[in-house]
């Protein structure tokens, strides 16, 4: 789909509150990660962008804390806490296969440790495509299988 057709879908599954974990597939530069800001901020909705590639899986889980000789996981303060939004995993098969399991929870559950992501937040994704010459990782199929995927192309 063109960069019009991709933001005129994810136009559709804000105005519907469709909640569906959306993989976004496309060449590096044709404006994934921007179509996704304009949307949230035509909604006037709050837009989360955690790049996964930089991050560690303890990063995303939260830090373990010892409590009454139970270990609780404090989560990062960058992960919505309430209110709407879009939370976008960019970037998300450039992480290591263990940051892709730590999301894979957060995307399939909603939750990681003892985060829960907000009623109202969406949770999409975007990445490239290995021939793109990329330097990504095979998604794994339990992750793939969570997504409904669309893929964007250049306008030509």
């Amino acid at each position: 789909m063109t960069p019009s057709d991709l933001k005129a879908y994810l136009d559709n599954l804000i105005r519907k509150n469709l909640q569906i974990s959306t993989m976004i597939w496309g060449p590096p530069g044709i404006g994934k990660s921007s179509i996704v800001g304009q949307i949230a901020q035509e909604y006037d909705i709050e837009f989360v962008d955690v790049r996964l590639s930089q991050l560690a899986p303890t990063d995303l889980r939260g830090l373990p804390v010892a409590e009454d000789g139970i270990s609780k996981w404090y989560p990062p303060e960058f992960l919505p806490r309430d209110g709407k939004g879009i939370l976008f995993l960019d970037e998300l098969n450039m992480a290591p296969p263990a940051m892709q399991g730590v999301a894979q929870q957060l995307i399939l559950d909603r939750k990681v440790g003892s985060y829960v992501v907000p009623s109202g937040w969406f949770v999409w994704a975007a990445g490239n495509r290995k021939e793109d010459r990329a330097a990504v990782f095979d998604m794994p199929a339990p992750l793939a299988n969570r997504f409904l995927h669309l893929e964007a192309q250049a306008r030509f």
